[in-house]
């Protein structure tokens, strides 16, 4: 089973109105938990680790996990708010303006508050958001590396600048967390974000040479490339002929990805090997469908196994 760790939010999504007034609308989101549901809704083995609110959007939250058969079993229900993030389209890339101060989310505990991992576990994901601010950031990052050498660690950064308070901490902790991974996808913008001294090429061969299985760094419409042990690659995105927005793509992207990478039998730590580059061409491929098919409606709609076809 893959676990992925991290926020579970309410987007607030920007509409209009009956009377064409700007409004918002409210869906249920954050980017683990996208990942978390895309992966079950592609018939994958993944449970979720956080805490959702005891209020209407926790239910809404527990309810949209459960239909995607993503198991609860490292989900707990606290009584506090649940986290909601405002978004805007301006300029066709979605920024975000989060509430996030002493919700359920922000003080979660996994070591304390969840129960342990049983050895099905084979994974750990982790990602965006909830490795910004302490106390959960910390609490994360924790668990992360406790598991090294015992599940496969995987992660996409995900940053969100506008959240970011210390950028020095965050910075450091992206550092440490990508050099302990066996897995990362990293958009180029992110990478670009963190340290833009960098060559994304020469960072994630170094990836790979410090032990790292597989780097997957995404370029928007230029596609995505592929670092593995002994190879490398570009795959291209899937034309779209109406694109509706970009919120979730990333995510979506990710779910495919480690979907494949579940059923070819690669994602446990002694199989690692077994990520080969044909093994990644496919991942890479059937991911870039699932953005696809993601953009191609509104807000973060990751698709279901029979829609793959």
């Amino acid at each position: 089973m893959i676990v992925v760790c991290g926020e579970a939010l309410i987007d607030f999504l920007p509409v209009k109105s009956a009377d064409g007034r700007d409004a918002y609308r409210p869906a249920v989101g954050g980017s683990p938990f996208n990942t978390a549901v895309g992966i079950g809704r592609l018939g994958g083995e993944v449970g979720f680790c956080a805490a959702l609110s005891t209020d209407f959007f926790g239910d809404q939250l527990a309810e949209a996990l459960e239909r995607a058969r993503v198991s609860l079993r490292y989900t707990v229900r606290a009584r506090r708010p649940s986290m909601l993030a405002f978004v805007s389209l301006g300029d066709g890339e979605p920024h975000y303006a989060f509430i996030d101060e002493a919700s359920a989310n922000r003080l979660f505990d996994p070591e304390h508050d969840a129960p342990a991992l049983l050895p099905d576990v084979s994974m750990l994901w982790t990602g965006s958001v909830a490795l910004i601010n302490d106390p959960i950031a910390s609490a994360y990052e924790t668990l992360f590396l406790a598991n090294k050498g015992h599940r496969v660690l995987g992660m996409d950064p995900n940053v969100r600048p506008t959240v970011v308070g210390d950028a020095d901490e965050y910075r450091a902790r992206m550092k440490r967390m990508t050099e302990t991974a066996d897995i990362i996808k990293i958009s180029k913008a992110d990478l670009m974000w963190l340290d833009a001294s960098v060559n994304p090429d020469g960072w994630a061969r170094a990836l790979v040479h410090r032990g790292a299985s597989l780097v997957v760094i995404t370029d928007g419409s230029h596609g995505a490339t592929g670092y593995g042990r002994g190879f490398s690659m570009v795959r291209p995105v899937v034309h779209v002929d109406q694109v509706a927005d970009t919120v979730g793509a990333g995510d979506s992207y990710s779910s495919g990805l480690l979907t494949v990478l579940q059923r070819e039998g690669v994602l446990a730590i002694d199989r690692l090997d077994g990520i080969t580059e044909e093994v990644v061409r496919r991942a890479m491929d059937y991911a870039a469908r699932t953005a696809a098919i993601t953009v191609s409606r509104e807000g973060a709609d990751p698709p279901w196994d029979h829609e793959m076809i």
